[in-house]
């Protein structure tokens, strides 16, 4: 008996077995969805607050998608108006070609001496490099452009102009040399502006060259575009900026301002109003008839603080005078009544 139920046990595993799989294979069949998702502790990382972060800027990027392309479409329809507009109030048609015709030339020379490369770092090359960017763009705008020099052109200089700006072999209306401005221009035309010169500027000279020191140092080199001028036996001055302009900075203007001011003065013939235009709101710049009047000022309404002080003083003393004055008279009274009873017979 035993022996048969050992057999019938052993014939029926094998479907026992193959029934329980078809059953495995249509739960996992009814339920795919549920089979793919990873279970909890099984290859599950946790998300960190960061990338929830980033999770939650990458939905709100695309939600507002439309919102931007919106604002890109209104912001070009601006500026199409703005410049129809423009267009509307020139009544001359193309305003800038009609002052290209106007230009007139001036024989002044302007010079960029940029010998000081060896005493700048790249940082300061760039800069020094963006200034002369902004010098060319305004002489190329001016009513009355200067011939433009640019001397000593090479070292850094050069090297950050060839790898940054390579159109610069193409600009007009300059002279770019490699040599110092000494062996190109006689000795008795220069006049190097410096503002440690004692000499100040009146006028200009359009007969003259100018030169402009290409040296950005942050106050480093003190006096040293003073002394390259006296030990080259070259005139030097400096612009009459202390005769119509106060400025909280010190007097040292960047390469461009200099040369702003001087295609500015060019223009209106007026120092204080080539200084008020060019000049940066930072420099704190007040004319100096307005400084004048703003110490008169202060000095009218010091003395008139004082005058007040001193009427204020003397009103003070006569109200104690005033206030003394009853008690004197009480003080007589008294005295008068001591002297009547003592003089009266006991």
């Amino acid at each position: 008996m035993l022996k048969r139920h050992q057999i019938m046990s052993s014939e029926m595993l094998p479907a026992f077995i193959e029934t329980s799989n078809v059953d495995k294979k249509q739960g996992i069949n009814e339920h795919p969805e549920e089979s793919q998702k990873p279970r909890l502790g099984e290859g599950c990382e946790p998300i960190s607050k960061r990338q929830m972060k980033k999770l939650m800027k990458q939905k709100q990027w695309e939600e507002q998608r439309e919102l931007r392309k919106q604002k890109r479409k209104e912001k070009r329809k601006r500026k199409k108006l703005e410049r129809q507009c423009q267009m509307e109030s020139n009544s001359d048609g193309n305003d800038r070609k009609r002052v290209r015709r106007d230009v007139v030339h001036s024989p002044l020379r302007l010079i960029i001496d940029c010998s000081f490369d060896d005493l700048m770092v790249l940082k300061d090359i760039k800069k020094l490099h963006k200034q002369i960017q902004r010098c060319y763009a305004e002489n190329r705008r001016a009513l009355h452009p200067v011939q433009f020099y640019l001397t000593s052109h090479g070292g850094q200089l050069k090297k950050n102009m060839d790898e940054n700006d390579k159109g610069w072999v193409n600009w007009k209306d300059i002279h770019i040399k490699p040599e110092h401005y000494s062996e190109l221009i006689k000795k008795e035309d220069l006049i190097y502006l410096t503002s440690d010169s004692p000499n100040i500027l009146k006028e200009l000279d359009e007969s003259k060259a100018y030169v402009i020191g290409g040296l950005v140092d942050h106050n480093h080199h003190k006096g040293l575009t003073y002394k390259q001028a006296s030990d080259y036996g070259i005139n030097h001055a400096q612009l009459p900026l202390g005769n119509f302009v106060k400025m909280n900075s010190r007097k040292v203007l960047a390469v461009n301002h200099v040369f702003e001011i001087i295609l500015e003065y060019l223009e209106t013939r007026d120092w204080q109003e080539a200084f008020f235009t060019i000049l940066p709101q930072r420099k704190g710049a007040v004319p100096t008839d307005k400084t004048c009047e703003s110490a008169s000022h202060d000095s009218q309404s010091v003395r008139m603080e004082e005058c007040e002080s001193d009427s204020d003083s003397s009103e003070e003393e006569y109200s104690r005078n005033e206030l003394d004055s009853p008690r004197e008279e009480k003080q007589d009274k008294e005295n008068h009544t001591e002297s009547t009873v003592n003089s009266l017979p006991q």
